[in-house]
């Protein structure tokens, strides 16, 4: 254990920490999640793609075909962002749009080969940065926050259904939240 490691471990052990408020527990959450996010980001520019990008090829390849309004909740981004990274997807041979056969009017987005072979190659980046990044926790810690997040979220999203379907990343349900 580094100097700077075993510090924060004192300063946790001590109780030096100021207790999370709420808001305090949200903003600091905020910042985590950001944070990650650029530094994937700039991981993943190896691979050229974008973090818009590696979270559209993550959905789809965990839901195979999926509509737009499905991606856009998985990926928490509103449908005009979702579009103009979709766009340029398709531009470049990631992804391709299908009418549905049964309902003409639905359009569904799909990996192309390349789309999955970029997805295979990217996936194990983000998996090593994932592992490097919470390596400071043990296993039991890890499991520890999906009860947690499961009751926040069911709070936040008011429908226990929908945060089933995320907490288990399949499908939605006919009546998932609009995207």
């Amino acid at each position: 254990m580094s100097g700077e490691e075993s510090e924060e471990c004192a300063r946790e052990a001590s109780g030096a920490f100021e207790p999370l408020t709420a808001g305090h527990l949200f903003f600091l959450l905020h910042h985590l999640v950001r944070q990650r996010e650029n530094a994937l980001g700039r991981e993943l520019v190896q691979t050229g793609l974008t973090l818009s990008q590696w979270q559209v090829l993550a959905t789809l390849s965990r839901l195979d075909r999926a509509t737009m309004g499905e991606v856009a909740a998985f990926c928490a981004t509103d449908r005009t962002t979702l579009t103009r990274t979709v766009d340029r997807m398709v531009e470049v041979g990631l992804v391709q749009r299908d009418r549905d056969p049964v309902d003409r009017r639905q359009v569904r987005l799909n990996l192309t080969d390349k789309g999955r072979e970029v997805f295979q190659r990217a996936l194990l980046d983000v998996t090593r940065f994932n592992d490097r990044v919470t390596g400071v926790l043990k296993a039991e810690e890890v499991e520890r926050f999906q009860p947690m997040i499961r009751r926040v979220l069911t709070h936040v999203l008011e429908d226990k259904e929908w945060v089933d379907d995320l907490m288990a990343f399949r499908r939605l349900k006919a009546t998932g939240p609009a995207a």
